[in-house]
């Protein structure tokens, strides 16, 4: 059902039938856009799909969703998508719809709605989404959550899996700690601040039931395309001359340079998509005249590539720019460059030179002809997930 392939590895089963899952995401971060494409995820796998909205107009996520590259007109027309409004009765609106709410202030009504969407949903063989279940906290408060451990309830019975959007305003600790237990998936989405850059991450904290442990991911929303895993910045550095530019351009969709006579006398920047993943790759100079930079290009990478030219390595520079970068212990893979020339020392050999712990992978390259570099990409990003 997900297409993003570490967000499916985290979530695993989790949205199998009769199961609740909770998008819970901080303030002032965005998780309908997420829901969104799990939604269309499961319209392409030929389900059905009843989208209940309290906080938004329906044709809203309809303009959203073709934004991002989702035509979701089809659905609606054979009624795979069914948009139920609970928002312009809300809003004194009369609609004049097959399905709204018609008393937005009764929670009873509500809850009794939902349920025959669950019998709904069965019939569908669908999924059934409530956007957003804060607003009915804001209306109805704790009772909401009686009505949770029932619709929850019905749907475990009829195998309809439930999504609900929850932002964490700053409500009774009691009442987030029962929304914790009454749900068997949480998927937890927040910003995290490091110096001065923040990045919006997702994490899976409970799955099937059970409390988890999982890396925070970071990501971004791209139009068109969704929710796509964003590394800020891998850093590519080695020695002068080890092939670095190559390497950044072989590996991006698109990539920039500032050099004078083919050499690199600022940095070097790439832009890569790959395998769901974005990812903006930083070059550094090899020269010892601009280690002062080394530093400020070294924070905040997520994970280092580290070019060495196989015929001649410099081994003692390469170490000690790791060092002046302050990359230590991040994800780091080295690419060993230039195999194919003459007098090319061996993996092993470049190992020793370094001296790096046998976990560090190594591999053979040629950067110029592609060869072994998106192996390497494969075996960091591997360490950053």
């Amino acid at each position: 059902m997900v297409k993003n392939l570490v967000l499916s590895e985290m979530l695993e089963d989790g949205f199998r039938e009769g199961l609740s899952t909770i998008i819970w995401c901080t303030p002032l971060v965005d998780g309908t856009v997420l829901a969104y494409q799990l939604c269309y995820s499961k319209l392409e796998e030929g389900y059905g799909v009843i989208y209940f909205v309290n906080n938004k107009r329906p044709d809203i996520i309809v303009e959203d969703c073709i934004k991002y590259g989702w035509n979701i007109y089809p659905f609606i027309e054979n009624q795979r998508l069914i948009f139920v409004d609970g928002f312009t009765p809300l809003m004194g609106i009369k609609n004049e719809g097959e399905y709204f709410v018609r008393n937005p202030f009764s929670l009873e009504e509500i809850s009794s709605l939902i349920l025959s969407l669950i019998k709904k949903s069965e019939n569908l063989n669908g999924f059934l989404v409530i956007d957003s279940l804060s607003t009915l906290i804001d209306n109805f408060g704790f009772q909401t959550l009686n009505s949770v451990a029932l619709w929850n309830k019905v749907a475990s019975v009829c195998d309809v899996p439930i999504l609900y959007l929850f932002t964490e305003w700053d409500y009774d600790n009691n009442l987030k700690e029962k929304l914790v237990n009454l749900c068997d998936n949480i998927l937890e989405i927040k910003v995290i601040e490091r110096n001065i850059i923040a990045s919006e991450v997702f994490t899976v904290k409970k799955l099937k039931g059970e409390l988890v442990k999982q890396p925070m991911v970071p990501f971004k929303y791209v139009k068109p395309g969704g929710l796509k895993v964003y590394i800020p910045k891998i850093l590519v550095t080695g020695p002068y001359n080890a092939g670095k530019t190559t390497v950044v351009h072989a590996l991006s969709t698109r990539a920039v340079s500032v050099d004078r006579e083919s050499t690199t006398i600022a940095l070097d920047f790439g832009h890569l998509e790959y395998k769901g993943f974005t990812a903006d790759l930083f070059g550094t100079i090899g020269q010892q005249r601009f280690d002062p930079v080394l530093e400020q290009l070294g924070g905040e990478s997520l994970g280092v590539i580290l070019v060495i030219d196989s015929v001649n390595p410099q081994f003692e520079r390469a170490v000690e720019m790791l060092r002046k970068a302050k990359v230590y212990g991040l994800p780091l893979v080295v690419f060993a460059n230039k195999q194919d020339l003459p007098k090319a020392l061996s993996v092993e050999a470049i190992r020793k030179g370094l001296r790096l712990p046998f976990d560090v992978p190594i591999i053979g390259t040629v950067a110029t002809k592609k060869e072994g570099i998106f192996e390497g990409l494969d075996l960091l990003l591997q360490q950053i997930f």
